[in-house]
């Protein structure tokens, strides 16, 4: 017992003295860290050895930043000239579809790559929380893909030369604008990810023409595609649909112009009913009536509507002028924040779910607005179109297209609708002219419409006994310049039993 309790006296001094040990220990590391320059000349001159190696690292941190400086400033002045403070400047820019495109592609690819130069190069730390704010803004990858989408479209409906696409070149208008080495890369990939490596190997080696005379040396520091890459991305797009027998004559095209055709390509594809409507290849249309509708509704006789007789199979009407600047700016005076992403349902595409347009319903306020508009839709159609309008606002995008679709369900297919009827008619307001595209086209009666503003298309769904007329299946060409802003509604079948009129 008394050995046990010597033996814990032991260990306590034991580790006493070594705690004591560690803390005269610490005591004396402090004093030697704690160095006072002044009372020393040879301290002093060890200070001024440190201030050397300090002005070192700042002329390295100035030198660093100034070079940063440089290379901004470059990059800035080459985006000068895109500075636009007005907003009909804004619009006027984003209706030319290769502005666009560079747009949504430079906030997707470019700026996070920028952001990241400016964040940290070197041992510089640069606080940019604004720049970061609208990073957070910018467009997500099914955004990018919705824009490479349009771009496809524009060019394969329009059966367009990629070379003068590239140039601003676009369905017989010369555009403003070019694309970049970088836009042509985006959509080289996107063409070969989809296997159309013939589309894809011409604007690879678009990319490869537009390097060689760059708008900006400073992208190459940040964005710009490397030469050899885009020269083995052709070689192997021409190799997936060619032969390697023909690898001299695929290496030889990487130094022609691209405006020369590619060889050994093979058959293309016709053009569908509706690229050719697009194309502008609808046979002229029937030579019908024109004339002053004053007959519809009693009012017609006092402000008779400026009526064009489209088509009588399917039954087609457009009316001029039913629709004013006035009206125009309230019903598109939206922000993107008002409006939702309209996508095809499955009456239109059974098979998936495609993203059209932004849209909005109208508040059917029964307002000043409102009312004209109900009233004007009856003037027009003669039917009882309401108390209000459940007008859908809508305005398409890059490309914005719509594939052939009925208006119409078919009860037969649908017997969910037979409580109130199918659709049997549509208004379509156009309420800006589009100078390029966007047609709204008839495959099935070979018919074309250009939107222009201040018009309305209005056409029955249905044949007289309730059947559907297969005729009616429309679609909506590429947008190519412009913004196309529509209006649409439809009415009921069942509701309108007693007011629509027989045609024959």
């Amino acid at each position: 017992m008394l050995l046990r309790a010597f033996h814990y006296t032991m260990l306590n001094w034991i580790l006493l003295f070594l705690f004591t040990v560690c803390k005269a220990k610490k005591a004396e590391n402090d004093a030697v860290q704690e160095v006072i320059y002044s009372n020393s000349i040879r301290a002093l001159s060890e200070l001024r050895e440190i201030e050397n190696s300090y002005m070192e690292h700042l002329n390295n941190y100035v030198s660093l930043l100034q070079q940063k400086i440089k290379t901004l400033t470059i990059l800035i002045n080459s985006l000068t000239q895109d500075y636009l403070d007005h907003k009909v400047d804004r619009y006027k820019y984003v209706s030319d579809p290769l502005s666009s495109f560079g747009l949504v592609r430079r906030a997707h690819e470019d700026w996070p790559k920028l952001i990241a130069y400016l964040r940290d190069q070197g041992n510089i730390k640069v606080d940019i929380g604004e720049m970061n704010k609208l990073i957070n803004r910018i467009p997500n990858a099914n955004d990018m893909e919705e824009a490479l989408m349009g771009m496809d479209r524009i060019e394969h409906f329009y059966d367009l030369k990629s070379s003068d696409m590239a140039q601003g070149h676009v369905a017989g208008q010369q555009l403003g604008s070019r694309m970049s080495a970088s836009d042509c890369l985006a959509l080289a990939d996107y063409l070969y990810k989809r296997s159309e490596f013939r589309r894809a190997a011409e604007w690879y080696r678009l990319s490869l023409s537009l390097l060689t005379k760059p708008n900006n040396n400073i992208a190459f520091k940040f964005y710009a595609p490397k030469r050899k890459e885009l020269e083995k991305m052709f070689v192997i797009s021409r190799l997936q649909e060619g032969s390697v027998a023909n690898l001299s004559d695929y290496l030889k095209e990487l130094s022609q112009n691209p405006n020369s055709s590619l060889v050994h390509l093979r058959p293309r594809k016709p053009p569908t009913v509706i690229e050719q409507g697009c194309q502008g290849k609808f046979p002229p249309g029937p030579q019908l009536v024109c004339r002053y509708n004053s007959t519809t509704t009693p009012f017609m006789r006092i402000a008779p509507l400026k009526e064009e007789e489209i088509s009588r199979d399917p039954l087609i009407w457009l009316y001029h002028d039913v629709i004013y600047d006035s009206e125009i700016a309230q019903l598109t005076n939206l922000t993107r924040e008002e409006m939702i992403l309209g996508t095809t349902t499955n009456y239109t595409t059974p098979d998936r779910v495609n993203r059209l347009f932004h849209i909005k319903l109208t508040d059917d306020d029964g307002g000043k607005l409102d009312k004209t508009l109900v009233n004007r839709m009856a003037d027009i159609s003669g039917l009882d179109v309401g108390n209000t309008t459940t007008l859908a606002r809508i305005n398409y995008g890059l490309g914005g297209y719509f594939q052939e679709h009925s208006d119409y369900m078919d009860i037969k297919l649908h017997p969910e609708l037979t409580e109130e009827g199918d659709r049997l008619m549509t208004f379509l307001f156009y309420i800006t002219d589009v100078p390029v595209g966007g047609a709204t086209i008839f495959p099935g009666a070979q018919l074309a419409i250009q939107p222009k503003k201040g018009s309305a298309l209005f056409w029955y769904n249905l044949h007289n006994n309730g059947d559907p007329n297969p005729l009616t299946r429309h679609a909506v060409c590429p947008t190519i310049v412009g913004s196309r802003w529509v209006l649409v509604k439809s009415m009921l079948h069942y509701e309108q039993m007693f007011k629509k009129p027989c045609y024959k």
